[in-house]
């Protein structure tokens, strides 16, 4: 009688199976990155391309900023339904800056579908109202400003958060 063994290997079996893992797993990356897009950043309310190019001189010109400006925010909460904020711009010494040009953007951290864009509807004694405008999504809301007098540039960001 011949004792010859009848193994069977599986080695073959187990690499199939990996290479068909590897290209299902790859399918689901590539659903989930085409159902997600990356979003891109709006801090400083221009196309990336434009900052990447220029990012220097925005940083400089951030940095000159804030060596002779001061911002303040009037809240960092938003009630569902009409809202309004007030930002305060003065220079060091504490007198009001009421020439320079101002830009507010409302936007949520996870996607840029909800972005409004704001100019000032009014401007007094340094202080920048902009609104009513409408929070209907309760959560973390950026408040996103450019500011422009003269040579001087500033980008600030603040979150609020909106109850119900």
């Amino acid at each position: 009688m011949d004792n010859v063994k009848n193994e069977r290997s599986y080695y073959p079996y187990v690499v199939i199976g990996m290479i068909l893992g590897c290209v299902v797993a790859c399918g689901f990356t590539v659903k989930i990155a085409v159902d997600n897009p990356v979003e891109m950043d709006t801090f400083y309310m221009e196309k990336y391309q434009q900052v990447d190019h220029s990012i220097n001189t925005i940083l400089e010109l951030q940095e000159k900023f804030n060596a002779k400006f001061d911002l303040a925010y009037s809240t960092e909460k938003f009630e569902m339904g009409q809202n309004s904020i007030t930002l305060t711009l003065t220079d060091k010494s504490g007198a009001p800056i009421n020439d320079a040009k101002m830009t507010m953007m409302l936007s949520r951290p996870d996607s840029n579908k909800e972005n409004k864009q704001f100019n000032p509807s009014k401007v007094e004694n340094g202080n920048y109202t902009f609104g009513p405008f409408e929070i209907n999504k309760p959560g973390r809301w950026q408040i996103l400003s450019k500011i422009e007098r003269g040579e001087f540039k500033g980008y600030h960001k603040n979150e609020a958060y909106a109850a119900q």
